[in-house]
């Protein structure tokens, strides 16, 4: 049997499709009733939509979110959710063509490998490899033919390297800070290709880090307002929507010519604000106290989890 003919039972679960000839769907389990050879287009498309709501509420929903701050986490409050794409999809969507520009076409890409570290010919010396204090003594010797001015700094950041090195050659010689970092500056100096490996590996787990983030901000969110008694999952939606934003933003940022990619950055603030007053009401005052302290925190959080995340792709790559 031709799989473009209308069979009379479902191919999938057997239903009697007798009832419902001219159906398009079985209605028992959901599948087509007329199917077809697969083409290449449907592979590519499916894999695409797996990252990308492309469907028509996608330019609905990025049209409401970005020209009505908040109106469109109402709209998913008061039940009206299919004409739009669901927060977690929309901010999947986001989030993947934000981090996908980065590593493609990102300027900030190229700097590992483009940065050149400027020491005096000293510190050069003492990062070789030399430990202890024949590096010191090779560094002050080097710098010899520096001016005194140069010879003085280069001599104290080789001490600074040999105490380093030290504390890396003698296992607790030195507290836990120190000995971390040591670790750090040796593994910077010593070995360029790794250095030059960072970077890819931070754009690769950012999404991730990103994204364990988003619970917090929504705890905050419920902690600021906690008068309000709402579900902690109408505060996540608030925190899916809102960082969706931030994405198509920073997007624009690295997009726009110089001198407007600085008017998408100044807008994040105002439609945080005009998002909060719209989702949880209250007097404009209080919303912007309540922002001013949400940026703070939040703001704190993120440096917290940004440095976390480099020192351990530091230490273990």
């Amino acid at each position: 049997m031709s799989h473009h003919s209308r069979p009379s039972t479902c191919r999938n679960c057997d239903h009697d499709l007798s009832a419902s000839s001219e159906a398009n769907y079985c209605p028992h389990c959901g599948q087509e009733t007329v199917l077809h050879p697969p083409t290449l287009w449907e592979f590519v498309h499916e894999f695409i939509t797996h990252y990308v709501a492309l469907e028509g509420a996608l330019w609905r929903s990025l049209r409401l979110l970005l020209l009505k701050p908040g109106q469109l986490t109402r709209e998913y409050f008061n039940g009206r959710r299919r004409h739009y794409v669901l927060p977690l999809r929309l901010y999947l969507t986001t989030s993947f063509v934000f981090f996908l520009a980065v590593k493609l076409f990102g300027t900030g890409a190229a700097v590992p490998q483009q940065v050149v570290v400027k020491r005096a010919p000293a510190v050069q010396v003492a990062a070789s490899g030399v430990p202890g204090s024949a590096s010191a003594a090779s560094a002050v010797t080097a710098a010899s033919a520096s001016s005194p001015a140069e010879a003085s700094g280069a001599a104290e950041e080789a001490g600074e390297l040999a105490a380093q090195q030290r504390c890396l050659d003698l296992p607790g010689s030195c507290g836990w800070f120190d000995t971390l970092i040591a670790k750090l500056v040796t593994r910077s100096t010593s070995d360029p290709a790794r250095r030059a490996a960072w970077w890819p590996r931070l754009v690769g787990m950012a999404p991730y880090a990103v994204f364990l983030m988003l619970p917090v901000f929504a705890g905050l969110m419920k902690l600021i307002y906690w008068r309000r008694r709402m579900p902690y999952g109408e505060h996540f939606v608030f925190s899916l929507h809102l960082h969706s934003v931030w994405f198509l933003a920073l997007l624009a940022a690295d997009l726009l010519p110089a001198g407007l990619d600085d008017v998408a950055q100044l807008a994040l603030p105002v439609y945080g604000v005009m998002s909060m007053h719209t989702v949880y009401g209250g007097r404009w005052l209080p919303t912007l106290l309540r922002a001013g302290l949400l940026s703070v925190v939040y703001g704190v959080l993120l440096v917290a989890a940004a440095a976390g995340l480099t020192l351990w792709v530091m230490l273990s790559g």
